[in-house]
């Protein structure tokens, strides 16, 4: 049944996952026809992702992968979409039973999918312990991405995408709530803060160290840590960062081939899934291969390398966030966070450096993630 929860016509309408056998079939047969470039005997990173990496996953996708699980698996959680500005918006719609939950946005970044949030969605709606805070939880997919389709053609940067996630909370019933971003869903969640701080109680991120090191990188290094980002930011620079330099000048370009080619899309996501994880913890492989498969059914490689596009070319240094921010600095991220770099963008009152982790923190270490959310939910009640 659709609901109109506001009476401002946002109608809200229930949402399952149903891609069908044809697609399925259709990616099975790509699979199987798959055309392969020359070997080289290198190690990830050297150029890309390996190529014995790269046939690990591939063969797991095409033997063994089971999408239909995957996606019954996916549907065990509420989902919904709402038409906000011309655009679809689907998110995940997690309601706590506790009386005192309260109402949290997780939002993803790219290469992820809302998808990278689900081992932290009933830890956080149905805690194990009762002192610890609940949430009611709302994990939408970035206009553009997975389900938040057609393409929402131009002019989506992270601005317009905060407004969309406004309209969505609102359209679910929710005046006030937490919100919490990675990456790209960090820039996005630092935008709701700023332009509708009324509704934010607060914001906690995984803070990107690229940015900032990025504004210091001419400065001598205070300490270590200094030190130690501003050399991981010219790695990533030197050798790391082409994805971004193509996906924010010819994404439409490089989207002909991923929407075309599985393993191309593979490749694509795979990589950064390897490059940025945590070796001490890394990304499950069937998870990697759920990304990639919510990208290719969804045709979104275009609309989501898109947003590198629209939001470069704001070229803006943004005013402060005001609203009290908490902090989770994950040590083998592309660039670690530096806390005095980040002070003058936020008002931090909660900072932790965690133990490990990297760029994909909540599938490589939720516990921290979801200690972090709830220390910090419970220091603002």
């Amino acid at each position: 049944m659709s609901v109109d929860t506001t009476g401002t016509g946002a109608v809200v309408k229930p949402f399952r996952i149903d891609i069908p056998q044809s697609e399925v079939d259709d990616l099975q047969r790509r699979l199987e026809q798959t055309r392969w470039s020359e070997p080289l005997d290198v190690a990830d990173g050297v150029g890309g992702i390996a190529r014995a990496t790269l046939e690990r996953l591939f063969a797991r996708w095409r033997d063994d992968y089971d999408w239909n699980r995957e996606q019954e698996s996916l549907n065990r959680f509420a989902q919904i979409r709402v038409d906000v500005d011309g655009q679809p918006v689907h998110a995940v719609h997690v309601r706590s039973d506790r009386l005192d939950a309260v109402p949290l946005v997780l939002l993803h970044g790219w290469p992820s999918t809302f998808a990278e949030y689900r081992d932290v969605i009933e830890p956080l709606t149905s805690p194990a312990r009762e002192n610890d805070p609940a949430f009611h939880v709302i994990v939408p997919s970035l206009p553009g991405y997975g389900f938040s389709t057609p393409s929402p053609g131009v002019g989506w940067n992270y601005r317009r995408m905060a407004t969309a996630v406004v309209g969505l909370v609102e359209a679910l019933g929710y005046d006030c709530y937490l919100v919490h971003g990675s990456d790209a869903g960090q820039a996005v969640a630092e935008s709701i803060a700023r332009e509708f701080p009324e509704r934010v109680i607060g914001l906690h991120i995984n803070v990107g160290g690229v940015r900032f090191a990025s504004q210091h990188a001419t400065e001598t290094p205070a300490d270590d840590k200094q030190r130690a980002a501003i050399e991981r930011l010219q790695s990533y620079l030197k050798d790391k960062s082409g994805y971004a330099f193509l996906q924010s000048t010819r994404p439409e370009t490089l989207s002909y081939g991923l929407t075309d080619s599985p393993i191309g899309q593979l490749a694509w996501i795979a990589e950064k899934f390897i490059e940025w994880g945590d070796p001490g913890f890394p990304v499950d492989d069937d998870h990697i291969l759920t990304t990639v498969s919510l990208y290719w059914f969804t045709r979104t490689a275009a609309s989501a390398a898109r947003f590198y596009r629209e939001s470069y070319a704001l070229g803006a240094v943004e005013p402060a966030v005001e609203v009290p921010t908490a902090v989770a600095a994950f040590p083998n991220d592309i660039v670690p966070a530096v806390r005095e770099w980040a002070e003058s963008s936020f008002d931090i009152v909660q900072w932790t450096d965690m133990e490990a982790g990297a760029h994909f923190a909540a599938l490589e270490r939720p516990d921290l993630l979801i200690g972090s959310i709830q220390k910090f939910a419970a220091s603002l009640a």
